[in-house]
């Protein structure tokens, strides 16, 4: 009888725990999935950043010459793929100095791409980076992987915003209700600042209305390369992204870029 007791005891035990597994709650699986990837999507894009300053103040002439041969303004910075991280150009001269900010123990993360975008300020054209008067933004993307694709918004959000230090620059790639316009308080005053005017796409953080959300220039969207010969802009109907931007020089203090007139698909707001 006892050895029956035991017996029955020890099923329970185990159907209990099994119980328990298939019924945890959702961001038992979400939380570390997304902290991971936003952590090495960071990385990457701190790095980036971190070598192009240093390439600006060790061999300026070098880095401009190699931004000028984009006549697009879409400079290639650093791109992993399932062989590790490349310079996607063999003339990159920045790709160096990223590789020197990389920690050891970092570990690529297939699909993660760096570029930095010159853009012209009136946004009305495709520019050249050697033309003087651009605006310069560095831009990291990764794919959210279609297993986690729809996962708890919230619970997403709520990590990313936790593991980047609750900055406004890193988050998901949301799509606005309204092109960005110019935004003023009770006084009368411009609140918005060092925003792309016009921009369909902003980058959505726990806690923030898009209102008060870092948006993300229409030329940059339309036109950042994901591989295969595609924009971002044409792979949105079908992917969601995570998203870090950083702006690099070019706008002064509460200046905006002016409203532009480039647009493609992905950016227009539907009534």
């Amino acid at each position: 009888m006892f050895f029956w007791l035991v017996l029955a005891s020890l099923m329970g035990l185990i159907t209990f725990g099994n119980l328990f597994e298939k019924t945890k709650p959702q961001e038992h699986y979400v939380a570390p999935v997304y902290e991971a990837m936003v952590l090495n999507m960071y990385q990457q894009h701190i790095s980036a950043e971190y070598g192009y300053l240093d390439i600006m103040r060790d061999k300026p002439e070098e880095a401009k010459e190699y931004f000028a041969q984009m006549n697009d303004g879409i400079v290639p910075l650093a791109v992993a793929d399932s062989f590790g991280l490349k310079p996607e150009n063999d003339n990159n001269k920045v790709f160096p100095y990223i590789q020197g900010r990389i920690p050891d123990t970092y570990k690529p993360q297939s699909g993660t791409r760096t570029y930095m975008f010159c853009i012209d300020k009136n946004q009305v054209a495709k520019t050249s980076c050697g033309t003087s008067d651009t605006v310069n933004y560095l831009m990291t993307i990764r794919a959210i992987p279609p297993r986690y694709d729809g996962a708890d918004k919230m619970t997403a959000l709520k990590v990313l915003s936790e593991a980047v230090g609750r900055t406004r620059s890193v988050g998901l790639l949301e799509k606005s209700k309204a092109p960005l316009t110019t935004t003023t308080n009770s006084s009368g005053n411009v609140e918005t600042y060092h925003q792309p005017l016009g921009a369909t796409h902003f980058i959505l953080s726990s806690g923030l209305a898009a209102s008060n959300s870092i948006y993300i220039p229409n030329y940059l969207i339309c036109n950042f390369p994901v591989g295969n010969d595609q924009t971002l802009g044409e792979t949105l109907a079908t992917k969601h992204y995570m998203v870090a931007l950083t702006l690099l020089s070019g706008l002064e203090d509460g200046e905006n870029l002016s409203l532009g007139t480039i647009t493609c698909p992905a950016t227009t707001i539907e009534e």
